[in-house]
């Protein structure tokens, strides 16, 4: 395929490009059209709009006064940010000690991690009920936050990541005097900002529209997700109006957006760890 478009003029792949990305934006446009248009009740229009009829707010007001929209919003955005903090820094501690340390049984533990994270959620969901049942923490954001200790597929990321970092830097900072935690701190992590970025991407999308273990452990309206509260929105006898029920999809997607744009340069950027060779 990259031989093929070799041979092709580069105004012909910009060209194909555009068009592929016009045809992906345009049911984006079409929902968010959608959310701003008063005159989208009952009925979706067709043929589809890509303006709105009647520009309005009445759909955010709407959905906002029915469900407290807001409090989602907060709810949410308060388990997000702690899942992603302590996920993003347990996965690179873990994966420094994979990559850089020496201890007992080592690739023993890094492939038991492995095994367990191939062991499907459904298959232990109930253990994991049950056991948060009997600690006393159900219907808290406790059993949301404290599974985040153990980020396996991050672990595994950042091993990989941290494995091309040369010795020598490591090597030269215990010839300085700095102890293992110096080392990582003031070494490593700032060799990290691609993976770091990465995970925390990852974390914030799977936090955001994580639905199936806090719709089990939370039952009060007051404590309920972003995605919780859309879906029982979504499921009510307000469902029949389209426009809000648009107008909450679109504010529910707005953070992921926002924060995949300012990182995106993370992820697509080549990553020049360093520039000394062993």
């Amino acid at each position: 395929m990259e031989k093929i478009l070799r041979k092709w003029p580069r105004y012909v792949i910009i060209l194909l490009l555009l068009a592929l990305l016009v045809f992906m934006l345009i049911p984006v446009a079409w929902a968010i059209s959608m959310a701003f248009d008063r005159s989208v009740t009952t009925f979706i229009p067709n043929p589809p709009r890509l303006w709105p009829e009647q520009p309005s707010l009445f759909n955010m007001q709407y959905a906002s006064t029915t469900i407290p929209l807001w409090r989602y919003f907060g709810n949410t955005l308060f388990v997000t940010v702690i899942n992603t903090l302590l996920s993003v820094t347990s996965a690179l501690l873990c994966g420094y000690a994979f990559a850089k340390g020496t201890f007992f049984l080592k690739k023993f533990w890094f492939i038991f991690m492995l095994t367990v994270m191939m062991i499907p959620f459904e298959s232990r969901m109930l253990t994991l009920y049950l056991q948060y049942s009997g600690w006393g923490m159900n219907n808290t954001y406790w059993p949301l936050i404290l599974g985040n200790f153990a980020y396996v597929y991050g672990t595994f990321m950042a091993r990989n990541n941290i494995m091309q970092l040369p010795d020598a830097l490591r090597e030269a900072a215990f010839i300085d005097g700095a102890n293992e935690y110096r080392t990582f701190f003031n070494i490593i992590l700032p060799l990290c900002g691609p993976i770091i970025a990465t995970l925390s991407i990852l974390q914030v999308i799977g936090n955001w529209n994580s639905f199936l273990w806090p719709l089990i452990v939370i039952n009060q309206k007051n404590k309920y997700l972003l995605s919780i509260g859309v879906a029982l929105f979504n499921s009510s006898e307000n469902a029949m109006y389209f426009g809000p029920r648009m107008a909450v999809a679109v504010l529910s997607s707005v953070p992921l957006v926002i924060m995949f744009v300012f990182l995106q340069k993370y992820i697509v950027a080549s990553i020049a760890l360093s520039g000394i060779k062993q």
